[in-house]
């Protein structure tokens, strides 16, 4: 399904990554597809490249002088505007790899051969979008965009810890997979092999050297328009054929004003009911600005095992089989008719993104409240229904310490911040990054927002300036008057409030009513809120999921207490099981194990 794999071997164990190359070859090609982009076979390094699903991706490029190789994965941009792997290998050889690393935007990992020094390093993009993998084998060190891969070629051990997190939220933190064996790179770093071993690690990039506080709402809004623009401008560059996620809040409208600056056409696509405020918002802006527009309702088709087993290699398993079944039908519906997905990931951290849980101490100086967070947005109850006792974990425990250590240097920083860095490293380089990389597989896809130059301007702009996405509304509305006018999702207008527009404000009242109830609801335990099952998306039959979690055959039982499957079984209804609740979450764990 498109990807990379490489073995760093250890002296005199060249031959035996070759054969570990081939047995990885028939899991990384797309159907169809007899010979992979390129491949490199040194007796200190071996490579290969295979394109994605709708056969895009680059070759390994090769120094003729050196021998040296570079790799990309993803979507890489240089700010030069040459984004060729030839161009960026020259670049690596003259300034060695942390500065190349700053001189890259993007989503992406690239994977440099240098045989002068004969290691080989991987440079991952600055939030660790873009999962990339290793493990220690017994000749070599392992390298690819697949966890599942990596895990096929040697025995492995079930991680407890990681597949609880998966079973919990469907998601897995920190460097962890399935397995122990197999661990992800970080974000914003720079890790060198050698030898067959891991011998150096860096990061080329620390938040903990920014400036929060240190723009003005109106510098913050110009800057990061002007960093907006630059972005699309780079993505204009590469792509000629270029759709845009449209719905009907702020973050797709932001980069939708990006892209109409730029003067080239592009696309526009959302999904959901005919009648969701998504969907009528989105058509109306398509039709102002005279943009195809192409709209997905949802789809009553039913699953099918080979739709299932295509998610499997996707995700390697690491997402809800279910629920991206149906990300994956539009997404592959859609490569056939252009060239990249744009979307706007991470925009939301332009407008204060869970800053509610710091009230009333917004933008002070202290500690994070880690515990706080956990408990209110990452762990929502106890695994006893599914995992044996003497794993289970205490969820909040567990997040609060992923939250402290995710904020290590940070603690003095204004707990705004703090809470950026925790939405980026964990939601978004684990939950965004899983999805993105899954996508990834089947075609380009990208977020303007994850350009570094963005973020720096967001993470710096002063909180009061976010607060009620004022800073996007403020951009919006200086220079794209027209679409910061019509309404949002919620009926009122992306404009900042002033005694001039507050008339057209009044969908507040009921909305934010709305939310007070449902926060009392959740702290009532009347709901789950997040938690509760995704409607859309049903898993196959119930005789389908009952052979597969048979107790008598399942590989997940390491972790898994047999005697509590019949009793999860039982809850399935008639129609399957529905994406998004611990039941599909068990049946994506045992089918990526099943076929080890």
């Amino acid at each position: 399904m498109g990807g990379f794999v490489a073995f760093v071997p250890r002296d005199g164990t060249a031959h035996e990554c070759c054969d570990l190359l081939a047995r990885a070859k028939s899991y990384l090609q797309y159907p169809n597809s007899d010979k992979d982009n390129s491949r490199i076979a040194l007796d200190w390094s071996i490579a290969s490249s295979f394109p994605r699903c709708n056969g895009s991706g680059l070759p390994i490029a090769v120094d003729p002088a050196s021998g040296s190789w570079l790799a990309v994965q993803g979507s890489c941009f240089h700010r030069s505007g040459n984004n060729q792997p030839a161009y960026l290998l020259q670049r690596y050889l003259n300034i060695g790899a942390e500065q190349l690393a700053l001189e890259l935007n993007g989503f992406f990992a690239v994977i440099v051969g240098n045989a002068n020094t004969r290691v080989t390093q991987v440079i991952t993009d600055v939030v660790g979008s873009l999962h990339f993998y290793h493990r220690q084998l017994r000749s070599s060190i392992g390298l690819s965009t697949s966890s599942r891969l990596l895990a096929q070629l040697e025995t492995v051990n079930l991680d407890p810890v990681g597949c609880q997190e998966f079973l919990a939220t469907g998601v897995i933190y920190e460097d962890r997979t399935f397995y122990k064996e197999v661990r992800k790179l970080p974000p914003a770093s720079i890790t060198t092999f050698c030898d067959g071993h891991q011998n150096g690690q860096c990061r080329y990039w620390d938040p903990g050297g920014l400036e929060p506080e240190s723009l003005s709402p109106e510098v913050g809004a110009e800057k990061l328009w002007e960093e907006l623009k630059s972005a699309v401008a780079s993505i204009n560059r590469q792509h000629s054929s270029i759709v845009c996620d449209l719905t009907g809040g702020y973050d797709s409208r932001a980069v939708a004003a990006g892209f109409l600056a730029g003067e080239k056409k592009f696309a526009t696509v959302v999904s959901g009911p005919r009648e969701s405020p998504d969907v009528i918002v989105s058509s109306g802006l398509a039709e102002i600005f005279h943009l195809l527009h192409i709209h997905y309702p949802p789809s009553s088709n039913p699953i099918t095992l080979d739709e299932i087993r295509c998610a499997l290699r996707l995700t390697d398993g690491e997402c809800d089989l279910s629920e991206y079944i149906h990300v994956a039908r539009i997404h592959r519906n859609l490569s056939l008719h252009f060239a990249v997905s744009i979307n706007g990931s991470f925009g939301e951290l332009a407008r204060g993104y869970w800053w509610e849980l710091l009230f009333p101490a917004t933008g002070k100086r202290h500690k994070l409240d880690a515990a706080r967070l956990a408990q209110r947005r990452y762990a929502f109850g106890p695994l006893t229904q599914v995992v044996q006792a003497q794993w289970g974990l205490d969820l909040v425990e567990h997040f609060r310490g992923i939250v402290d250590r995710s904020l290590t240097g940070l603690e003095s920083f204004p707990n705004t911040f703090q809470m950026d860095m925790t939405y980026l490293r964990m939601r978004m380089q684990c939950w965004q990054g899983r999805l993105a990389s899954s996508t990834d597989r089947i075609w380009p896809c990208l977020s303007p927002f994850i350009f570094r130059q963005i973020l720096e301007t967001i993470l710096q702009t002063r909180f009061a300036a976010r607060e009620r996405s004022l800073l996007i509304r403020t951009m919006l509305a200086k220079h794209n008057p027209p679409l910061a006018a019509y309404p949002l999702e919620h009926g009122y207008p992306a404009v900042p409030a002033t005694w001039k527009t507050i008339g057209k404000f009044w969908p507040l009242a009921p909305y934010y009513g709305n939310k007070v109830v449902r926060k009392v609801k959740q702290r009532l335990h009347m709901d789950n809120g997040t938690m509760s099952p995704n409607p859309h998306g049903q898993l196959w039959p119930a005789d389908e999921v009952k052979a597969v979690l048979d107790p008598s055959k399942m590989k997940s039982l390491a972790i898994v207490d047999p005697a509590r499957v019949p009793s999860l079984l039982s809850r399935m209804n008639t129609e399957g099981v529905p994406a998004g609740s611990p039941l599909s979450r068990l049946l994506s764990l045992e089918l990526a194990l099943s076929t080890l």
